[in-house]
């Protein structure tokens, strides 16, 4: 009789198990590299000009390719080029393709709007050589838009990256899948966005970046900030206003900041520098570093449930603050000139310099590292 030790049979199974899905995933792989060699490429270019008379605002949506849209100073009208491409199994489909690729513009009041149209698959049924098909099949229009500065843009897409620049106005976005660049934004930038990354920078007023599957930049921000993210790291620095950031599995960094600051991360690591404002970050698995310079009565609140927070105060005219540091199971370690109140291994209470404000530290499992900078 055979003797089976530790996970003998698992491995035994293991490759008669994976080969024929590997088998399947490289015919697959191979029929799609003969597909797309055999298959017809279109291309043609297209400009339209409209006439702009009362309108600030353009309205965008492309389901598929790429949307440029960049703000003129010297514009009188808005300028669309259109660059289409089709690729298609043979040379007559992709004609037909071509014929029905294009898109309208609309006039409604202050707004224009571009919308494109696709061709419809026309092709039935849900075999395997359909799939395959479908997939390398292509017909999508890449749109470069010029547009008097002043203008709003509002943009629309599921499948493209987006790019918007030079406009005095304020920008509105939603998209699917497709990476977003936004700079040189005068008013209020709103970003709702599936899947993408997201870089915006010189806004004017306020930022708002809502998020499932991502990385956000934002930096020269002139008014608040706003950043809610599913999946994903976020970079935010150099803010006028407020900043507010909550990630479920992602890393923060925000440096610079005029106003108050609100951060949460549940699965992340938080670090905070150069604000001016209060500071209120919290993390569930996931370390905290942040430098702050505790004057007046602002309350600064730490805290996190499975990490370790490392705190260092800037110390200047009119320092001071009440400190309260709690830990359930971690260490808590210090240099710092403090009058204290009350000390243990898991406790410290005290005033720091003047008094004023107020600076909470707390950690359920995790090391608590305190810092005076400039003494």
């Amino acid at each position: 009789m055979r003797k089976i030790v530790g996970y003998g049979p698992i491995r035994e199974c293991r490759w008669p198990i994976m080969l024929p899905a590997v088998a399947a995933l490289l015919v697959v792989l191979w029929t799609t590299q003969n597909v797309h060699a055999r298959s017809s490429t279109l291309e043609e270019q297209e400009t339209r000009t409209v006439k702009v008379e009362t309108e600030t605002k353009i309205y965008v949506k492309n389901a598929r390719g790429k949307t440029i849209i960049v703000g003129r100073k010297d514009a009188i009208a808005v300028t669309i080029r259109a660059s289409k491409t089709v690729r298609a199994r043979d040379a007559k489909t992709t004609a037909a393709w071509m014929k029905e690729l294009g898109f309208t513009t609309e006039t409604d009041g202050d707004q224009i709007s571009v919308v494109l149209h696709h061709p419809p698959r026309t092709e039935e049924g849900g075999s395997f050589w359909t799939l395959v098909r479908r997939i390398n099949d292509r017909a999508y229009i890449d749109l470069t838009i010029e547009v008097p500065s002043a203008f709003d843009a509002k943009v629309s897409s599921t499948s493209g990256d987006v790019q918007i620049t030079s406009l005095e106005g304020g920008v509105k976005l939603f998209g699917s899948s497709g990476d977003v660049f936004l700079k040189g934004i005068g008013g209020t930038a709103l970003v709702e966005l599936s899947s993408g990354d997201v870089d915006a920078g010189a806004i004017g007023k306020d930022l708002h970046i809502r998020m499932s599957s991502g990385d956000a930049v934002a930096r020269d921000i002139g008014g608040s900030v706003s950043v809610q993210g599913t999946s994903g790291d976020a970079e935010v620095y150099d803010v006028g206003g407020d900043a507010t950031v909550e990630l479920s599995s992602g890393d923060l960094t925000l440096e610079g900041c005029r106003g108050n600051v609100s951060a949460l991360a549940y699965s992340g690591n938080i670090g905070i520098d150069d604000v001016e404002g209060a500071v209120d970050a919290r993390t569930a698995s996931g370390d905290i570093d942040v430098t702050l310079t505790p004057v007046g009565a602002k309350e600064h609140l730490l805290e996190s449930s499975s990490g370790d927070v490392d705190v260092a105060f800037h110390t200047r005219e009119g320092y001071g603050f009440l400190l309260e540091v709690d830990t359930g199971s971690g260490s808590i370690e210090g240099d710092l000139d403090i009058k204290l109140d009350e000390i243990s291994r898991k406790t410290l209470k005290g005033v720091v310099g003047k008094g004023g404000g107020r600076v909470s530290i707390e950690t359920a499992s995790g090391d608590i590292r305190i810092s005076q900078i400039g003494k």
